[in-house]
């Protein structure tokens, strides 16, 4: 089938029951950006190699060919579906596309023949258990048990007499069990994998499914270690600005020796590592393993857990250090930062920016970063030279810190709010003003000397330009200084990545109204959980930052008048 141009959000996915394809499915038709899937499915037997592709909406099948390559031949409609359904069981690798609207639309067109000749039946239908008895396979069953019991009542009675028949039993009843064996291993894995699973996270309790979906991979890995039973998993975790800070914990039962166990334990590890791309994958965001454990007692010891996951319960809340100042930072660093803030609100002060309240977050536990929010006064400064002394202040303390502690840290936000205080209109603004005036006041006579309505229009046309010529000196920096701002701020932006901007303006009635257009590509997330309208919004909120910044600085009124921004 054909298919547009785009990119799989799975690839190489290994499944070996229909279940997992029906989650794979749900899964991707859970995310509102998508309207239908389509399916690329390879598997083998014996005799053949089959090539399945599939294109569903919500709801239904559309589309569905099967391939054979073995022997070259194509098979489309019902008979595809029945062979989809022999090798569900089978195990499968499959490439997972999720397409819009338009695309499925496109999709549909581009291969309508195999829609006309494809039933249109429920996903639901196309996962579900076929059972196909077989009758010669069900009568050699029941003979097989009634032979069983026979030999068993005969190896009763025949016991006593001698043991020579009891050995044979036991050679021939291991080879027509094998069968029984077979269906019983999935069982005994369904009794032993019983743990108990415990999430936390802070800071972004959308991600907790994700979480949950990176432990069962996990414990699915553990499931392939011999002997070792998982009691017990626990992952914390911490949302920081692109990043989520991880604590992970596994507890389990063996009965093998001290040595196996330990080298079980980090098996356990690995995978705990192994698995993390799946968060960045479907999160979007970048995992961080700030910690992990993994502990495999024998049967009847008792394990026991660390205490940092029990202090990493405590909820981390802000906490008053003065009365101007607050700190937000993980209970088992916050001593630290509690001093570090009241020397950056000294060296602030001296700097001569007058603080009101300051606030500052520290994300992460093994590395750090710093989030800083001030209000406050600075006379005689500008916003940006304000930032820069702030900016300057942090990033030496910083360093200080970091050397102390002996973690990374890094200064990721800063924003200050500043109070207007009066007469911080320049001079420059005040001659135009004067200037502009007197120039009305001349027009207004020509006006009403020679003809109104003859001359008004050259009169306008002239107003305008000496306007412009005023204005422009003016207007020209502070356009040039936003252009700027507005690159460094782009950026910095998380998710996303800065690509071209077109920064255009005008005059209007004394007001600078500009007119934005700019492109970003999506930055890490493949499932979209970071939409193209959170990343519109996040440029739109530093838009509006920079344009008040500017303007206070520079003294020009300026507007928003247009804003195009594109996500590729």
């Amino acid at each position: 089938m054909q298919l547009p141009r785009i990119t799989p959000i799975e690839e190489n996915i290994v499944c070996t029951k229909k279940d997992e394809i029906s989650e794979l499915v749900r899964n991707t038709l859970s995310n509102q950006e998508f309207s239908g899937v389509f399916l690329k499915i390879f598997a083998k037997d014996d005799t053949e190699k089959y090539y399945v592709t599939l294109l569903m909406d919500k709801r239904k099948l559309l589309a569905s060919k099967v391939s054979l390559l073995s022997s070259k031949t194509e098979v489309i409609g019902d008979e595809s579906l029945k062979i989809l359904k022999r090798i569900i069981n089978y195990p499968l690798v499959i490439d997972v596309y999720g397409l819009d609207e338009i695309e499925l639309k496109i999709s549909i067109t581009d291969n309508l023949d195999i829609y006309n000749a494809t039933p249109k039946i429920e996903i639901d239908k196309i996962f579900e258990e076929t059972i196909v008895e077989n009758k010669e396979l069900a009568e050699k069953e029941r003979i097989l048990e009634e032979a069983l019991k026979k030999k068993e009542v005969k190896k009763k009675e025949i016991e006593p007499e001698s043991n020579l028949p009891s050995t044979v039993e036991q050679k021939v009843a291991p080879k027509k069990e094998k069968p029984s064996k077979k269906e019983s291993k999935p069982k005994k894995r369904t009794k032993t994998l019983k743990p108990e699973i415990t999430v936390e996270i802070i800071g972004g309790e959308i991600f907790k499914p994700i979480l949950k979906e990176y432990t069962e991979e996990v414990l699915k890995e553990v499931q392939t270690l011999n002997g070792v039973s998982p009691q017990k998993i626990k992952i914390t975790g911490e949302v920081g600005s692109g990043v989520i800070y991880l604590h992970v914990e596994f507890y389990g039962i063996s009965e093998g020796e001290p040595n196996t166990r330990q080298m079980s334990e980090r098996r356990v590890l690995y995978f705990i590592n192994k698995h993390l791309p799946i968060i960045w994958r479907k999160a979007g965001l970048k995992p961080i393993l700030s910690g992990a454990r993994a502990k495999i007692t024998g049967p009847g010891e008792s394990f026991e857990e660390e205490k940092e996951t029990l202090e990493s319960k405590k909820k981390i809340a802000p906490r008053k250090i003065e009365s101007n100042i607050s700190v937000e930072a993980h209970e088992s660093i916050k001593p630290y930062f509690s001093t570090y803030a009241r020397a950056i609100l000294q060296d602030i002060q001296n700097a001569g920016i007058d603080v009101e309240k300051m606030h500052l977050d520290i994300k992460g536990r093994s590395e750090h970063e710093i989030n800083l929010t001030l209000w406050g006064k600075a006379p005689g400064k500008t916003h940006s030279q304000a930032r820069s002394i702030v900016e300057s202040i942090l990033k030496t303390h910083a360093k200080e810190i970091s050397r102390a502690l002996n973690k990374y840290i890094t200064v990721h936000r800063v924003q200050i709010n500043l109070e207007e205080t009066e007469g911080e209109v320049s001079e420059s603004v005040k001659q135009i003003l004067s200037k502009k005036e007197e120039l009305e006041k001349e027009i207004e006579k020509l006006l009403k000397e020679v003809g109104v309505d003859e001359l008004s229009s050259l009169t306008e046309e002239k107003r305008r330009e000496i306007e412009e010529n005023l204005i422009k000196p003016k207007v020209e920096p502070a356009i040039e200084a936003l252009r700027r701002r507005l690159q460094n701020m782009f950026k910095d932006l998380p998710n996303s990545v800065f690509r071209w901007m077109r920064l255009d303006w005008e005059l209007h009635r004394n007001e600078v109204l500009i007119t934005l257009e700019a492109s970003f590509d999506k930055r890490g997330s493949l499932i979209g959980v970071v939409s193209d309208d959170r990343i519109i919004e996040d440029a739109t909120q530093v838009l509006n930052t920079a344009v008040q910044e500017i303007s206070k600085e520079h003294n020009v009124p300026i507007k928003i008048k247009n804003v195009n921004i594109n996500v590729r």
